[in-house]
């Protein structure tokens, strides 16, 4: 998905808490450990894969400045002929 917010950040909160609440009542000290690292590491590769995208974005981003520059750089040697 593309959009910079799909879900209000609010609401995201309110929607965890609940979810939290519910589900981990129902659960052991064992298996809240268990979901808890299951989804302390997607949120890690989630913000891995985001660093990921922004860092080939800025790559691209660099790719055309230095394209730009070489294309000045020619009008500017084509002037001095």
């Amino acid at each position: 998905m593309s959009s910079s917010s799909f879900i209000n950040s609010n609401l995201f909160i309110v929607i965890a808490v609940l979810i939290t609440i519910c589900i981990g009542d129902e659960l052991s000290e064992d298996d809240n450990n268990v979901l808890g690292n299951l989804f302390t590491a997607l949120g890690s590769l989630f913000l891995t894969k985001a660093s990921q995208i922004a860092s080939k974005q800025n790559q691209d981003e660099i790719r055309r400045q230095i394209a730009d520059m070489e294309n000045q750089l020619q009008a500017l040697k084509s002037k001095l002929k």
